[in-house]
């Protein structure tokens, strides 16, 4: 009776590891300007507005957007990845992550200016902190 239990017992497991989703993390979702790992997360929030302008300094100015549409609060951290004329990322123009908490139902805007005055286009990427 008991080896018949174990049986049942592996065979129940086997089933639900065959019904689970695969992990998500490391598939990319861009949305134009957005970049966003996780599916699952990217779901839950919307790209409202991405603008740039060039200031009189030269530098490129960005400004998004960003919609929470779940109820939940969500601690994320964002960078801009800025990119020259021929579309290639600026090693030189990286900025750190930053710290954001999206609200629930709520939007917020982020700014940012380039730090070199070549830059002619951005990509926000953003990650979600547990």
């Amino acid at each position: 009776m008991k080896k018949f239990s174990l049986v049942l017992l592996v065979l129940a497991c086997w089933s639900i590891v065959g019904c689970l989703q695969p992990r998500t993390s490391g598939v990319v979702v861009e949305n134009g300007r957005l970049f966003i790992e996780d599916p699952a997360f990217a779901a839950n929030i919307d790209l409202i507005k991405d603008e740039c302008e060039k200031t009189s300094e030269g530098f490129l100015h960005a400004q998004v957007t960003l919609k929470n549409n779940n109820r939940s609060d969500y601690k994320i951290q964002y960078q801009f990845e800025w990119r020259g004329a021929n579309g290639i990322m600026q090693k030189h123009a990286v900025t750190p992550w930053r710290p954001l908490v999206l609200l629930g139902r709520m939007s917020d805007e982020i700014f940012a200016t380039s730090p070199l005055q070549d830059t002619v286009d951005f990509r926000l990427k953003i990650r979600r902190v547990d």
